[in-house]
C-alpha cells in the first residue's frame, strides 16, 4: 500500500505496488464511510492481498478487496520511522511503472521495512532506497568515472557529488557540488554489496546536507522530475537529540 487520497464524499483512491503488475491505482468505494470493509489494509506500506477489476479506457480500476497480510503500523508510532515510510512511499509511487512487473522494487521495500522495524536508522533506509531505486532503473550515476571528463577515479582522488554525477577536481563542477569523503564512498559500496539489515554503519553520512544527499536524492529527483516534499518531515522528525535512533 503506497497511499490513499480522497475522492468525492465517501471513496478513496488507492495506490498499490503489485509485485507482478507494477503501480495500480483504483477506487475503493465507500472506504471512508465503512472502515470495516478494508480495515488496516489502508495503512501506509501494509502488505495486502488485493483484488481489483480493470476498467477499459480508465486510469482508475475498481478495488474489490484488500486483505492485510503484513502490517508495519506499530513501528510508525515513532515519528522518525513514520516519516521514513512516507518518503519510501513517495519515492516508489513516483518511479514505478503501471502494468509492468516490479518484483525487485517489491523485494527492496520488504527488506527495508523489516530492517527499519528492527532498528535501521531512517536516513540509512532512505539513502539505501535512493541508491537502489536509481540502480534498478538504470540511472545510478557512474561512481567510477568522472562525469565531466570520463577519466577513471583512483582510490585517493578527490571526488565531488552533484545531481548530475561525480566529478574530479580538474573538471568544472555544477553549482552546489559537495566533496565525497572516503566514508561516503565506503557507504555507497556497502549499499551495493549488503542487504539493509546488514548495514552495521554509522548513520552520520546518510543524514541531510551531505554529499550523499546531493548525489542520491538529487539524481533521484532529477529522474522523477519532481521534488519529494516528504523529506522535510523526516528532517524535522530526526532533528532532535536521539530522534530516529
Amino acid at each position: 500500500m503506497l497511499g490513499t487520497s480522497e475522492l468525492g464524499e465517501a471513496d478513496l483512491i488507492v495506490t498499490l505496488l503489485a509485485e507482478q503488475h507494477g503501480r495500480v491505482r483504483g477506487v475503493a468505494a465507500s472506504a471512508r464511510k465503512s472502515r470495516r470493509r478494508f480495515g488496516g489494509a489502508l495503512a501506509p506500506m501494509t502488505r495486502v492481498a488485493a483484488a481489483w477489476v480493470e476498467r477499459e479506457g480508465r486510469e482508475l480500476h475498481r478495488i474489490e478487496s484488500l486483505e492485510p497480510l503484513r502490517s508495519f503500523a506499530t513501528m510508525q508510532s515513532d515519528p522518525a520511522r513514520q516519516a521514513a515510510v512516507a518518503v519510501l512511499c513517495d519515492i516508489t509511487a513516483a518511479t514505478v511503472r503501471d502494468g509492468q512487473p516490479e518484483a525487485d522494487t517489491f523485494r527492496l521495500l520488504g527488506a527495508l521495512l523489516s530492517a527499519v522495524e528492527d532498528g535501521l536508522h531512517p536516513w540509512l533506509a532512505v539513502r539505501y532506497a535512493e541508491y537502489w531505486t536509481l540502480k534498478l532503473h538504470g540511472v545510478l550515476p557512474d561512481l567510477a568515472h568522472c562525469a565531466g571528463c570520463g577519466e577513471p577515479f583512483a582510490a585517493s582522488d578527490v571526488r565531488y557529488a552533484a545531481d548530475s554525477g561525480v566529478f574530479c577536481k580538474r573538471c568544472d563542477k555544477p553549482q552546489g557540488a559537495v566533496a565525497l569523503s572516503a566514508d561516503d564512498v565506503a557507504l555507497l559500496s556497502a549499499f551495493d554489496k549488503r542487504p539493509p539489515a546488514a548495514l552495521a554503519v554509522s548513520p552520520e553520512r546518510a543524514k541531510p546536507g551531505g554529499a550523499l544527499e546531493a548525489l542520491l536524492r538529487g539524481s533521484l529527483e532529477t529522474f522523477a522530475e519532481r521534488r519529494f516534499r516528504t523529506y522535510r518531515h523526516l528532517r524535522a522528525a530526526t532533528a532532535g537529540p536521539g530522534a530516529g535512533a
